[in-house]
């Protein structure tokens, strides 16, 4: 059975769900903590590289061009499950409305580059690097994140080979990355 993006997505987020109704032991092992009481913080990045309609994932039912210009492909206002009033999921991503009422979720709307290449490919570049414009950046915009925290808060478990890693994770910092049948 292949696994696909929107499988692994919708699995994940039950996961990440389903841990706050299992004992606390169990939560801590499916975190990681290497404590009990303690739950160091996560940044998870999912980058999709394409072939998801932003605007029917996160619908901006509120908003009247929204229904007008997209008469035949617009997610019906009473299957939208309201964010803030505004914005809303689209219906299947139901389970991850349980981590925006908790504030576990951000959604960074609308998100894109202000460089202005025709190029799919080069922009995909600018996104990861982190640098529109500039194509002989040698590192990723994450993993410059990641030299800028205190010592060991940014600490990966183990260093990834170069070829696997996506360019955003590429640069001095060990960082790591997994393919997505190697988590599954």
């Amino acid at each position: 059975m292949s696994i696909t993006r929107r499988i692994f997505l919708r699995n994940g987020a039950l996961a990440v769900v389903g841990t706050t109704a299992l004992p606390s032991f169990l939560t801590r092992a499916a975190f990681g903590a290497a404590d009990p009481g303690v739950r160091p913080k996560r940044l998870v990045v999912i980058f999709q590289r394409g072939a998801a309609d932003g605007l029917n994932i996160v619908v901006p039912h509120g908003e009247a061009s929204y229904y007008a210009m997209r008469p035949t492909i617009n997610i019906p206002k009473k299957s939208v499950l309201d964010l803030d009033g505004f914005f809303g999921l689209h219906p299947a991503m139901a389970s991850f409305e349980p981590l925006w009422k908790q504030k576990h979720l951000a959604i960074v709307h609308a998100a894109g580059s202000p460089d202005p290449t025709r190029s799919h490919f080069d922009a995909q570049d600018y996104m990861e690097s982190g640098t529109p414009g500039i194509k002989i950046t040698d590192d990723g915009w994450l993993n410059r994140a990641l030299q800028e925290l205190p010592s060991n808060a940014g600490k990966t478990s183990r260093p990834s080979e170069p070829s696997r890693l996506g360019r955003r994770c590429r640069g001095f910092f060990p960082a790591k990355s997994q393919r997505l049948r190697s988590i599954i």
